[in-house]
């Protein structure tokens, strides 16, 4: 979608400006705007000020809908861009169009196979040598070979043509916390009425029935949530949910309790130029620390930080031995826009329950070797994770245990998540683009 001298071309420019009225129109929950009143221009224009401050008269959002005709097709000014796009939940307008051209280079394309040939119709009496005979022995090989081929591929292409003809769309992408998202999945009047799954992102998923179009989902604390909408356990679509901070937030919850979590309210979270919080604190907010429970550091929040070219550094301790902590752990999130880097550190005996992702690698102790991220940091330690031109390197007290290259990128940072099993304390973080030396609003 880009021209030679990196600009878009006029059709181009159109397209997107044509794919974003759509998407929010979906969003608003009127994806027909063909049926729009004056009132849903004026409700919309009221929508967008409070989800974006910026104030959009309902005769521009006409003039952007097509609803009053011009002379050439209206162009907005790229303030007016980019709150359309900080409503779909991107960070500005170069963003969407950046998450537009990923997605059609991430288009599969579809798998054909040429077909045999058809011969006329109709016997063709001929005299048959014995040469010919001989090849004849090797034709219904051949033919019963095409045949498979031709066979795979009608076998193929239905799922393929699904994958196409269904989608997953997040109707209120952004919002805070806690947030009731409202997910939509449509599907092609071709597509076939099958059941499909919803990974919500948060370890949580539901069943789809060929009736229902809408669901909604719970999200009970702050972060970038990457829904995945699955087909016998193969992705189809993904819709992207984010719940914003104002700076860093503390949540707990206990293990094998899903049911809920446990915001902890302290005015003076980093009054001592530390994160942490009280066995106290976590018990007065409801949990009972008799139990196996975890504190999560949260801020999430849009950055300029290159997710692919940045460093982070904090100086911890993990929680002291206590009731319901056996695998005194640290845990860091590091979220971009369509991935994240995340990886914990335990101690050596319980490695098994470590997880390890850099953008599309994964890794879990489950199956791998991750005794390398083995450690015992109750007396405190440092842990960094390093960026450079997707090459991620993770570093625990000064050594380098792990790097791994991948390919999918995170382009910028859109905030961090800290999880300590029991009480932990973050002593400094620190965490900087490695490009522009631009620094976290959040480091201390």
């Amino acid at each position: 979608m880009i021209t030679e001298n990196g600009q878009h071309g006029k059709a181009e420019t159109f397209y997107l400006i044509e794919v974003c009225c759509q998407r929010v129109g979906e969003v608003f929950g009127k994806p027909d705007r063909e049926k729009w009143t004056n009132g849903d221009y004026i409700n919309l224009s009221q929508v967008l000020f409070r989800k974006t401050r910026v104030r959009i008269s309902p005769n521009t959002l006409k003039r952007i809908f097509g609803k009053i005709k011009t002379d050439a097709r209206y162009y907005p000014q790229k303030a007016t861009r980019d709150a359309l796009a900080i409503y779909l939940g991107h960070r500005n307008w170069e963003h969407f169009v950046q998450v537009q051209e990923w997605t059609e280079r991430q288009t599969e394309p579809k798998l054909i196979v040429a077909e045999p040939e058809t011969p006329p119709i109709g016997p063709k009496p001929q005299v048959v040598s014995a040469d010919q005979q001989t090849g004849r022995k090797w034709l219904w090989p051949v033919l019963a070979g095409m045949a498979v081929l031709v066979g795979l591929f009608f076998w193929i292409r239905p799922a393929t043509e699904q994958q196409a003809s269904v989608s997953l769309v997040c109707r209120n992408p952004l919002g805070e916390n806690p947030h009731s998202a409202v997910f939509e999945l449509r599907r092609q009047k071709s597509a076939p009425d099958e059941s499909f799954t919803i990974l919500y992102g948060d370890g949580k998923r539901e069943q789809t029935n060929a009736t229902d179009s809408v669901y909604t989902h719970y999200y009970e604390r702050p972060g970038r949530y990457f829904a995945v909408l699955q087909h016998d356990g193969q992705a189809v679509d993904s819709a992207t949910v984010y719940l914003q901070t104002k700076g860093w937030t503390a949540t707990a919850n206990m293990m094998h309790d899903t049911s809920r979590v446990y915001p902890i309210n302290l005015k003076g979270l980093l009054a001592d130029k530390r994160l942490s919080v009280r066995a106290q604190d976590a018990a007065r907010a409801g949990v009972d620390t008799n139990r196996t429970f975890f504190v999560e550091f949260i801020n999430s929040q849009p950055t300029e930080i290159d997710g692919d070219n940045f460093e982070l550094t904090m100086r911890i301790a993990t929680s002291q031995d206590r009731a319901g902590v056996r695998c005194s752990q640290v845990g860091l999130t590091v979220w971009g826009e369509s991935s994240q880097h995340l990886f914990d550190v335990m101690k050596p005996g319980c490695v098994h329950w470590i997880d390890l992702q850099t953008s599309e690698i994964h890794k879990n102790g489950h199956r791998d070797d991750l005794s390398f991220l083995g450690a015992d940091l109750r007396t405190g330690g440092v842990v960094k994770l390093k960026v450079v031109d997707k090459l991620a390197q993770i570093y625990v007290n000064n050594k380098k245990v792990y790097q791994a290259r991948y390919t999918k990128p995170l382009r910028h940072i859109y905030g961090v998540r800290i999880q300590f099993s029991g009480i932990g304390v973050i002593h400094s973080f620190l965490l900087t683009d490695l490009r522009t030396n631009t620094p976290f609003k959040g480091n201390f």
